[in-house]
């Protein structure tokens, strides 16, 4: 089960509470009359210990806040890790004394900054570091721990060995708590408005507020609407310029305020003590807490009629959504269980889960910091909750797609997102060439317990390292940062911890040594603990391959003579006589039949144009187009120059329907001129 991990303490009842997820800031109400603020990204920290090279030796412990090596192995207090050797074979990093850790892999060590280490997703779980293939902590390899103390070290290996040497760096972090406001009559919620520069505050007195976070005292405040009954949760739709609110009262109602005029319309009355509440995006149902009864019940906004979610609970509060999807609420429950859960309304029997016990007193609102981690207001203290499994509920397919294309428009091989109008990359019965970018289903993957995955094509393991775009917070920006495989090609699943550029992207394919003709990506799932042995699941999806190119030509330029009939003019010829019109023998030929289409166009003087002819791919012909064969005609009836004295070129070009997930690659042109001078 989940341990909570204090993130502040000393505070005065900390009940609602809602999070700038861009800026990585928690705000709450305290019950003794704040407004207040977390950073859960600290903004300054002090190097309490560091070194560039230091032994820890086999079956020793290691204390990162002090640098310190255990003078013997096995057991005691204080250490982070423990360097434990079970053979001369099987061998991990073990986490000690509530010490966590989070393995990064091959990244930049030097740019890991102590923003980026708080915010890294840690848990007990040991790092395999076996003496063989399957190793995690080869020479490069970087991991990160919260210390015993709550500090954030990062840790690289420099030599690998039953004796690793390590470098590593540990940060106390500066205090992230702030008061923002006071003078509050026992505030119960908050929610932050869309431009993060206000919010809106319920107080047990009866009113709702719209407070200024940059002058966020009482005395400032602007009472939006007054005279209700211990309003409790709100939730927001600022778009609509209304609030929902529900009172905690033994005749209790579900209210909308109108936030211009502060009109207050009762939804529903005669609710029993009703703490918590979601109003779905589309307003047509609400979900909430009722104490008196110990559930947690949706309403139909139209109706009224009430379905029972979540029964016997113990003294459930306020409601978070799991995730954008609206997939799943997560919720506290109050002492004496002290409790969070989720409940997956998916589903069509609502199903409860633990998700994490041993909260400190009267838990009141949880917020999603990312899949994998929880904030909980408690009564005097905030606790960050690391979880092993997502509370996102993702679904769709493993293996998403190549590029902008779907897996699901991928038939036989061939590409077609003609079906999906407005999309703005339509492509009809395209094969695949060049790299791919394949796309992959990190959520699911990783809330489904696979935490590396292997590329194979055609039963052939993939390799090759592979770039990717990835957020650093102690930088501000996006940095390209290499994945390298471990072990044989196994490659790290992206936890939700991390933010990618593109989120999806699990491996480039260069696909430059495969034989045209129809391939299989496989994409083989491993569990947590070793990237090794047999996998949990494997997805395929079978490409058509061609990088081959069109062949394009203009093998002979035919001027109808007016007595001599067709008469074949040179490369750089002069024509002098009439007529003005001309044919065009070419070769215009895909040899693996997928062509797109083709156009000719003369050019001449300053920048003039004039189109010869062209062709297209018709897809009620079937898959296979290879284009005008050698020798072929073009145009009928003939083209007729616009421009009688000048020279000209005639460019021909031709496109396949290779592409690579994001354009058509191949590209084939050829251009011949001729001048003329004629009458």
């Amino acid at each position: 089960m989940i341990s909570p991990v204090s993130l502040q303490g000393g505070l005065g009842g900390a009940i609602g509470s809602a999070i700038d997820t861009l800026q990585q800031r928690l705000y709450f109400v305290e019950y003794d009359g704040k407004i207040s603020r977390l950073d859960l990204l600290p903004q300054n920290a002090t190097i309490v210990a560091s070194s560039n090279s230091t032994i820890l030796k086999g079956t020793y412990l290691f204390n990162f806040d002090t640098g310190v090596h255990s003078t013997t192995g096995g057991g005691g207090t204080g250490w982070d890790v423990w360097w434990e050797q079970n053979t001369s074979v099987i061998r991990n990093m073990v986490a000690r004394n509530g010490a966590q850790l989070a393995y990064l892999g091959h990244v930049n060590y030097n740019a890991i900054s102590f923003a980026d280490l708080a915010a890294y997703h840690y848990t007990s779980d040991p790092i395999s570091a076996n003496n063989n293939a399957d190793n995690l902590l080869t020479d490069g390899a970087v991991f990160a721990v919260r210390t015993s103390e709550g500090n954030f070290t990062k840790v690289q290996v420099i030599d690998y060995g039953y004796n690793i040497r390590i470098r590593f760096r540990t940060y106390r972090l500066s205090n992230p708590y702030q008061v923002l406001g006071t003078g509050y009559t026992h505030p119960e919620d908050i929610v932050l408005s869309h431009d993060g520069q206000h919010a809106y505050v319920t107080e047990r007195s009866g009113n709702l507020l719209r407070v200024d976070l940059t002058n966020a005292d009482r005395v400032h405040a602007t009472v939006v609407s007054s005279g209700m009954t211990a309003p409790h949760q709100i939730d927001l739709k600022e778009d609509m310029g209304i609030a929902y609110v529900v009172e905690y009262a033994t005749a209790g109602r579900l209210l909308r305020i109108d936030l211009a005029t502060g009109t207050q319309t009762v939804i529903a009355a005669g609710l029993a003590e009703t703490i918590g509440l979601l109003v779905t995006g589309d307003q047509q149902f609400a979900y909430i807490s009722e104490q008196a009864t110990d559930t947690i019940f949706r309403m139909d906004l139209v109706s009224g009629a009430r379905t029972t979610v979540a029964a016997g609970l113990t003294n459930p509060f306020f409601l978070t959504w799991s995730d954008a999807g609206e997939s799943g609420i997560l919720f506290p429950e109050r002492d004496p269980a002290n409790t969070v859960k989720m409940v997956d309304i998916t589903t069509a029997t609502p199903d409860v889960r633990v998700i994490a016990t041993g909260l400190p007193s009267r838990p009141s609102s949880v917020a999603v910091v990312n899949p994998y981690r929880l904030v909980v207001c408690s009564n005097d203290e905030i606790s960050s909750l690391d979880l092993s499994t997502s509370v996102f509920l993702p679904s769709g397919p493993i293996f998403m797609g190549i590029g902008f294309v779907p897996a699901d428009h991928i038939t036989g091989g061939y590409a077609d997102t003609t079906d999906l109008s407005g999309y703005h990359f339509q492509v009809k019965n395209a094969p695949f060439g060049g790299t791919l970018q394949l796309m992959i289903n990190h959520d699911k993957m990783y809330t489904g317990g696979a935490r590396f995955y292997r590329v194979k094509v055609d039963g052939v393991v993939q390799d090759t390292p592979f770039n990717t775009l990835v957020w650093r917070s102690g930088l501000g920006r996006f940095v390209s940062e290499v994945r390298n495989p471990v072990g044989s090609g196994f490659f790290r699943t992206r936890p939700g911890t991390e933010l990618w550029y593109t989120p999806f992207h699990g491996y480039n394919l260069n696909t430059s040594g495969l034989p045209n003709g129809l391939h299989t990506i496989s994409l083989e799932l491993y569990t947590t603990s070793l990237a090794s042995g047999t996998p949990m699941s494997t997805h395929a999806l079978q490409v058509m391959i061609d990088n081959s190119w069109p062949i394009v030509s203009i093998d002979r330029i035919l001027h109808h003579h007016h007595t001599l009939g067709l008469v074949p003019v040179g490369t750089c010829g002069i024509v002098t006589e009439e007529t003005d019109q001309f044919q065009f023998e070419i070769t215009v030929r895909d040899m693996e039949g997928h062509l797109k289409s083709w156009n000719m166009v003369a050019l001449w003087g300053d920048n003039a144009s004039a189109p010869v002819d062209d062709g297209a791919y018709d897809p009620a012909t079937g898959l296979i187009w290879a284009g005008p064969a050698a020798g072929t005609s073009v145009p009928t009836p003939p083209w007729t120059a616009v421009s009688r004295r000048c020279a000209h070129t005639f460019r021909l070009t031709a496109w396949d329907r290779v592409i690579d997930g994001y354009r058509h690659l191949h590209r084939q042109t050829y251009h011949k001129s001729i001048t003329l001078l004629l009458p």
